[in-house]
C-alpha cells in the first residue's frame, strides 16, 4: 500500500494528536468535556482533510463526517464514539489519567484503549489515502457518538431520523482491540439487554423488627420474587423467556469450537474454583454467547452501616439486568415478567424499566465479515478469533435493525489493555498497525 510510506513520515504527528486527542476528558457518565471533545475531534478530522460536522441529538453531539470516493461504488459506515469511563479511582493510577504520559512504552490514559485510539487509527488511514491516492478505496462515512458509555440512549433516535445519511453497504463498529491471546479480535453482533429495577414498599415508613409477625418485609417480598425469577438450576423460570432463543448454525458452532478459551488461566484470573454449574469447555463458551442470563446486579433494603441496627425495612429494591439473544424482544419479555409476578401473588413489586437494546447477529458469509476477517489475517498474521457474537451487550442493533446493515465489531487496542480499568494504555505499535488494519478492511470490502 502507498500509505505506508505516509505514515511513516507523519508517525510522530499522529501519535501527537492522539496524545492531544487523550488530554481532553470526555466523561459522559458525569458530562465532563464532552462538547470540547467533540470539537477537537473536528478539528483534527478537518486538519486531516476529513471535512467533519458536529450534529445535535437530544443528548451529546456526534462528529459525523463522509469523504467520498470514485474507485468503489461501496459504502463503509464506521461507527465508534470519543466519551469515556470516568477515571476512578484515581489514587491506582500510575499517572494522571488525562494526562497521556509514556510509562514502559506505553501510552497512560482514559480512553487510550476504548475508544480514542480506535478513532485516530481508521481517520489516519482516509487521511493517508487521501494525502498518497487523493481519496480512499471505497467511500467512507463516520458516525462517532458521545455517549456510548453510558448505554446510547440518544444514538436510536439520531440514526432512525438520519436514515438517508447514514446509508451504507456495511458497517465496522471500530470499539474494541485484540484477543488476549494477541490474535485480532471480531465479533458479528452483541446480546440484547432489559435492565429493570424491582421496587416493594411496606410501612410508610421504617418500623422497629419487633413489628415483623404482623408487618409486611418489603426485603421478602423482593427475595421471593427473584426466587420465582431464576431458582437455583441456572435458567429463567419466566414462561416463554426462552420461545424466540434462536439456535446457532453449523457455521457458528465452528466458529465457537476454534475460540481460544484457557478456562483454567481465566477461573484463576476471576478467582473462581469453577464455573456456574460446573461447566466446561465449549458449554461454556455456548453459555457466553447464545444464552440468555438473568443477573442481579444490587439490592438493597434496610439497614447496612456498621454494628447492628433491628429496622423492618419500609422499602426494597432490586436492580437485574437481562441479557437477550438473537430474535429475543425485551418489550416482549417485560410483559412476560409482569405477568409471571402477576400470577405468583407479586402484584405489589413494581417493575421499573431502565434500559433496553435489542439483540443483533450478522451471518459470518457477509462481506463486511469475509473482509474483515481477511483484513485482520493479512496485518496481524495470525487467523482471528471471530465470536458469532459477544457475551456483551452494545447499540449494533441500531445497524442491523434500523439501517438494515451487516456490521461487525473490532478495533486495533492492545490485549488486556485495561479498558474501564486504572492504567488503560495503548502503544504507537497497536496504533500504527491499527491504520493498516482500517485500511486493510476499506480494500477488501472494495472487492467484496
Amino acid at each position: 500500500m502507498n500509505i505506508i510510506k505516509h505514515l511513516e513520515s507523519t508517525r510522530s504527528e499522529y501519535i501527537e494528536s492522539f496524545r492531544k486527542f487523550l488530554r481532553q476528558p470526555s466523561v459522559s457518565a458525569k458530562g465532563v468535556g464532552i462538547r470540547e471533545c467533540a470539537r477537537l475531534l473536528k478539528d483534527i478530522m478537518d486538519e486531516w482533510g476529513i471535512d467533519a460536522e458536529v450534529l445535535p441529538t437530544d443528548g451529546n453531539p456526534v462528529v459525523y463526517a463522509t469523504v467520498e470516493s470514485k474507485k468503489s461504488e461501496k459504502t463503509l459506515l464506521v461507527y465508534s464514539h470519543y466519551d469515556v469511563q470516568p477515571p476512578e479511582p484515581l489514587e491506582e493510577w500510575i499517572s494522571q489519567p488525562f494526562e497521556a504520559k509514556t510509562v514502559e512504552g506505553k501510552i497512560i490514559a482514559r480512553g487510550a484503549a476504548d475508544a480514542k485510539g480506535n478513532i485516530l487509527a481508521f481517520l489516519k488511514a482516509v487521511e493517508s489515502y487521501l494525502k498518497t491516492e487523493g481519496e480512499p478505496p471505497v467511500n467512507v462515512k463516520f458516525l462517532f457518538e458521545g455517549e456510548e458509555e453510558i448505554g446510547s440512549p440518544h444514538l436510536p433516535s439520531f440514526v432512525e431520523s438520519h436514515r438517508d445519511m447514514l446509508s451504507a453497504d456495511g458497517v465496522v463498529c471500530w470499539d474494541g482491540g485484540l484477543h488476549p491471546s494477541g490474535r485480532p479480535s471480531i465479533s458479528l453482533g452483541v446480546k440484547g439487554m432489559l435492565y429493570v429495577e424491582l421496587r416493594c414498599r411496606g410501612a410508610r415508613t421504617d418500623l422497629h423488627s419487633s413489628q415483623a409477625p404482623i408487618i409486611v418485609n418489603p426485603a421478602w417480598r423482593v427475595v421471593w420474587a427473584l426466587n420465582t425469577i431464576k431458582p437455583p438450576g441456572g435458567r429463567i423460570a419466566v414462561k416463554g423467556w426462552y420461545d424466540d432463543v434462536r439456535s446457532p448454525t453449523e457455521e457458528e458452532l465452528k466458529l465457537l469450537s476454534e475460540i481460544p478459551f484457557e478456562e483454567e488461566i481465566l477461573k484463576k484470573e476471576l478467582g473462581v474454583e469453577e464455573f456456574l454449574d460446573g461447566v466446561k469447555g465449549l458449554e461454556a463458551l455456548k453459555r457466553l454467547v447464545y444464552e440468555p442470563t438473568a443477573n442481579i446486579a444490587g439490592i438493597s433494603s434496610g439497614y447496612t452501616g456498621v454494628g447492628s441496627k433491628t429496622v423492618l425495612p419500609c422499602e426494597a429494591m432490586a436492580k437485574i439486568d437481562f441479557r437477550l439473544v438473537v430474535d429475543q424482544d425485551p418489550y416482549r419479555l417485560l410483559k412476560l415478567l409482569r405477568k409471571h409476578l402477576d400470577e405468583r401473588g407479586f402484584k405489589d413489586v413494581e417493575i421499573v424499566e431502565l434500559g433496553t437494546l435489542l439483540p443483533s447477529r450478522t451471518p459470518p458469509s457477509a462481506p463486511i465479515a469475509q473482509a474483515t476477517m481477511k483484513a485482520s489475517e493479512k496485518v496481524y498474521g495470525a487467523k482471528p478469533v471471530v465470536y458469532p457474537n459477544s457475551a456483551g451487550s452494545g447499540p449494533d442493533f441500531v445497524f442491523t435493525k434500523i439501517l438494515g446493515l451487516h456490521s461487525v465489531w473490532t478495533g486495533c487496542s492492545p490485549p488486556l489493555a485495561k479498558a474501564h480499568a486504572p492504567n488503560e494504555f495503548n502503544t504507537v505499535e497497536h496504533m500504527v498497525k491499527g491504520v493498516l488494519y482500517a485500511a486493510e478492511i476499506m480494500e477488501n470490502f472494495r472487492g467484496l
